[in-house]
């Protein structure tokens, strides 16, 4: 992943704070890297999903090559495919036919052990999620996936009894509570620092905590 994927971690005395979630998240994201398996990680926008999934993969490079795919409309599996063709860096012209791009990716995926991290997951439909199945079940590729996406990922990977079954684990992501934003020691970047009385109040204002 680039730098860029890290969010506002490089802004001047920014860190990440460790939550329940994202020690939860970096315990599953670990396990299903090693198991080459698939995993789902939902929840409402803004509930630092991808903060924390870039967190925990960062953690895992360089020895674990990770490769993002960031979906911001419907694609069709042939988008996919040049999504993939993409993200791979592959040489050359993507294939015009189907058959010659699926082994042209699987014989790249077969290479070494890769992870995707496909972020913006709702966007995603059967036809498009049954594509990253597709390639997963090639017995010579040898895939982590990371899907990362609002509520409309989860449910369409629970409507396909194929998707599901190959989930190795599901997570939900969900805001913060006040005793969790108490028992944390926020430091808000741009030299503001506010207690927890106060972060609390920005939360309810922003409509980031219940």
């Amino acid at each position: 992943m680039t730098a860029a994927t890290y969010q506002y971690v490089d802004l001047p005395d920014a860190s990440v704070v460790t939550t329940r979630a994202l020690l939860t998240a970096r315990e599953n994201i670990t396990d299903t890297v090693a198991a080459r398996a698939m995993m789902c990680i939902h929840g409402g926008a803004g509930f630092g999903k991808t903060l924390a999934v870039n967190t925990c993969l960062r953690a895992l490079e360089p020895g674990e090559d990770v490769r993002k795919i960031t979906f911001r409309a419907r694609p069709t599996a042939r988008a996919v495919r040049y999504e993939l063709f993409t993200a791979l860096d592959l040489a050359g012209e993507p294939p015009r036919h189907p058959s010659e791009f699926d082994r042209l990716l699987k014989t790249a995926l077969a290479e070494r052990p890769r992870t995707f991290l496909v972020d913006e997951a709702q966007w995603l439909n059967g036809e498009a999620f049954e594509y990253f199945r597709y390639l997963w079940d090639e017995p010579s590729t040898q895939l982590a996936i990371i899907f990362v996406g609002g509520a409309g990922c989860h449910t369409v990977l629970r409507r396909e009894p194929m998707l599901s079954s190959r989930v190795f684990i599901w997570q939900q992501f969900t805001r913060l509570t006040p005793d969790e934003v108490a028992t944390s020691h926020f430091s808000v970047t741009c030299g503001f620092h506010l207690d927890a009385t106060q972060l609390c109040w920005s939360g309810r204002r922003c409509g980031d905590m219940e």
